[in-house]
């Protein structure tokens, strides 16, 4: 019998013979996978066993069944369509009322800005009538207009709108009586002067007339 006695054959045996942790790891991280593999195949089987007692049922009652299964399923199917047609229904409404908030604010945006802006008119016109009293001013008068009008040109696009006022008759949803007085060449209720002009933005008044109106002889 022969032995070896050379240390680097007694490595390499050790190593052949040495077992390997990591198959060790996979070997036990395998074993749960077989154990459900095995309730699987039971459960399979299981499912057949009940298929195969259930041919002795009348075919009556195979009908039966299937037509209820039929009839819930399409139950279900209303249901869902009805939900989703709810659903797009409040999301259209949602970006009606959102598209119409939007533009609200965005035209009170403007109404206010306008508003705002009146004061400023108001005193270039009175410059204009100022400075048209004095001689030699025409250079003034003609810049201030310009300016106004750029200003008027501007706003209008914005929808302001200057409200008719003197020689028309008195409204109430467009100007604002300060003060009555006989006129006996002037129709009750007509306005015969303007003490400060009023305006609106589209339909929307943002000031109201102030105005002297002729009062019933």
């Amino acid at each position: 019998m022969l032995v070896n006695n050379d240390p680097k054959n007694d490595e390499v045996c050790d190593t052949r013979t040495e077992p390997q942790p990591e198959s060790q790891d996979r070997e036990t991280a395998s074993q749960p996978e077989a154990a459900e593999a095995a309730e699987e195949a039971e459960a399979v089987q299981a499912e057949a066993e009940n298929a195969a007692s259930s041919d002795d049922t009348p075919e009556e009652d195979i009908v039966s069944v299937l037509k209820n299964a039929l009839e819930t399923a399409e139950k279900e199917r209303d249901e869902y369509l009805h939900m989703a047609q709810r659903a797009q229904a409040d999301y259209q409404n949602f970006k009606r009322r959102n598209s119409a908030a939007r533009a609200e604010a965005y035209d009170e945006g403007v109404r206010e800005t306008l508003s705002a802006a009146l004061p400023a008119i108001d005193n270039l016109e009175r410059a204009i009538a100022a400075a048209k009293s004095d001689a030699g001013s025409e250079a003034i008068v003609s810049g201030i207009e310009m300016t106004l009008k750029q200003m008027l040109d501007g706003f209008s696009k914005l929808g302001l709108e200057e409200v008719p006022a003197l020689g028309e008759m008195f409204d109430p949803d467009l100007h604002n009586a300060v003060v009555s007085v006989k006129a006996e060449d002037a129709a009750p209720g007509q306005v015969l002067e303007v003490y400060q002009k009023g305006y609106r933005v589209k339909d929307r008044m943002i000031r109201y007339a102030m105005v002297k109106v002729a009062s019933e002889n």
